[in-house]
């Protein structure tokens, strides 16, 4: 899988992975798995919840920016109109990720109106539509066609490094001559951003980019201040944690890659327990003799009871 990853996402009311793109397995084995894929059955199906699992969970973590991102979509039924507004914007999200969607209407339930919505946010998007689920054997060919015609065109060949810079280093200083000492502060800071559906994805880019900046004047170190960031709305993610890597150039990495996730409420009162019970406990790298100091950048009212907290 060092060139082709697949995942498999079945839904209806909810969304399902049998397969994620992180999986390694040999094609016989996705072959076995995808053939192990059962028919679950629902009342309605979803299409936007499965567009927000794409966008928010498949596609979280872009490892891999220069390969090719592919969605194909096998629809049979309408969106409730409720949820139209919901399918644009997990549309576009995935067109802010250069994810390409193509849709495919399998039979005559598929909106047409919906499908074309779709494929319209995106230049790159391309709907197929099948009178049934039986054409889409028959028709199989040209839709993995342009798929496989998405692929970038493999890299030229490599150009010869260039000759290396010469570095003249400068004299040592004489003798007796000392510069004032840094002082030290030790300090264990979590950062709280609220990434709700109520803030939205714009202003939690904001967000994380004004994060950026103030760790940016931040003496991150193994022995000076050590960062943990979570994300917060129906539930909380902890995005880096005490525990791992505390330098500037990583904890910066992980915040530049911080991905919006979206939710349908903005349990604060949650998530603060959650950083007294967990963030600030031994087994997440806290440290006992650090002070702990937290940044929480919130937009929209807690739409659960806030408590205080022990200690």
């Amino acid at each position: 899988q060092k060139r082709i990853r697949v995942a498999l996402v079945e839904y209806h009311e909810g969304s399902h992975a049998y397969l994620d793109l992180q999986d390694h397995k040999r094609p016989s084995e996705l072959r076995r798995i995808a053939s192990k894929v059962r028919y679950a059955g629902s009342e309605q199906a979803y299409t936007s919840e499965a567009l927000k699992y794409t966008l928010f969970q498949v596609f979280s973590k872009l490892d891999r920016p220069e390969a090719a991102r592919v969605v194909l979509l096998l629809t049979a039924s309408t969106e409730p109109p409720g949820q139209i507004r919901s399918l644009v914007r997990y549309a576009q999200g995935l067109r802010k990720k250069r994810v390409v969607v193509l849709p495919v209407a399998l039979g005559p339930h598929a909106s047409l109106k919906q499908i074309r919505l779709i494929e319209k946010q995106a230049p790159e998007n391309k709907a197929f539509l099948l009178s049934s689920v039986d054409e889409l054997q028959q028709r199989r060919d040209e839709i993995l066609n342009f798929l496989c015609d998405l692929a970038p065109e493999p890299p030229g060949p490599t150009r010869p490094p260039p000759p290396a810079a010469q570095v003249t280093l400068a004299p040592e200083l004489p003798r007796g001559t000392t510069t004032t000492p840094r002082e030290t502060l030790v300090l264990d800071v979590v950062f709280m951003l609220e990434g709700s559906d109520s803030i939205g994805e714009a202003n939690f880019n904001r967000s994380r980019d004004f994060l950026e900046q103030v760790i940016q004047r931040m003496a991150v170190s193994q022995e000076e201040i050590h960062i943990t960031v979570l994300q917060y709305s129906y539930t909380v993610i902890p995005e880096y944690t005490f525990s791992e890597a505390q330098t500037k150039t990583e904890v910066l990495r992980h915040v530049r890659e911080l991905r919006y996730r979206g939710g349908n409420s903005t349990r604060t009162g949650q998530a603060l327990q959650y950083l007294a019970q967990h963030s600030f406990s031994g087994g997440q790298g806290d440290r006992e003799q650090a002070p702990n100091l937290v940044y929480m950048v919130t937009a929209s009212p807690a739409t659960d009871e806030l408590r205080r907290l022990p200690g």
